[in-house]
């Protein structure tokens, strides 16, 4: 399976786009995760608040327990107890849990934001050039390099398609007689210059 061109200079500009794709996507990659780490922390003071009315509530429940063995208004006091502190623990368990999510939510979308300011514009000049390298490159050496067909034939067919859509500065600079060489049967310059054109070597 074909990934890169087979030509020097193509497979060069290839595999530095490759490469500076990469480390452009670790290094932001890198950058939105330390953001959202430090970013998430704030949620430590939003969990300390739910915590305290986790507290709370666990007290109410140690002082009913403790309030139930009164004699005569013990089991109503212990209920009363309960009952208040657990009303105005309440908030605080809700609160904290509230705050945690937002500040969750708010880090991911600012560290997803800082992300994608520089990645977007980037792959989206990238990807569509390099999905139609790929493409061009796979389909040109399915074709080019068909078991079915000898290599001269080959040749043939590749020096004709050179001939007919290449323009004529391409063709001088792999042929100086193109249209010669054509008509006489000497493919292998033009063939050469037809599959530079999609990043392959010509083959014998």
């Amino acid at each position: 399976m074909k990934i890169w061109s087979e030509l020097p200079a193509a497979q060069s500009r290839e595999v530095v786009a490759d490469a500076a794709t990469l480390l452009w996507l670790i290094l932001w990659a890198s950058i939105a995760w330390r953001l959202f780490a430090l970013l998430s922390s704030f949620s430590q003071a939003a969990r300390l608040v739910h915590d305290g009315g986790v507290n709370l509530r666990s007290a109410a429940s140690d002082i009913s327990a403790n309030t139930s063995g009164v004699p005569v208004v013990g089991e109503q006091l212990s209920a009363v107890v309960k009952s208040s502190i657990t009303t105005a623990a309440n908030p605080f368990v809700d609160f904290g849990t509230e705050l945690e999510a937002l500040i969750l939510l708010l880090a991911g979308v600012i560290s997803l934001l800082v992300l994608a300011v520089p990645l977007v514009p980037w792959l989206s000049r990238y990807l569509p050039w390099r999905l139609r390298r790929l493409r061009r490159l796979r389909a040109a050496h399915r074709v080019a390099r068909s078991p079915h067909i000898s290599s001269r034939a080959a040749e043939k067919i590749l020096a004709a398609r050179a001939v007919y859509s290449l323009d004529y500065q391409t063709l001088l600079e792999y042929s100086p007689d193109p249209f010669g060489d054509f008509v006489q049967g000497r493919h292998d310059r033009l063939a050469r210059a037809e599959l530079a054109t999609v990043g392959l070597r010509l083959r014998r």
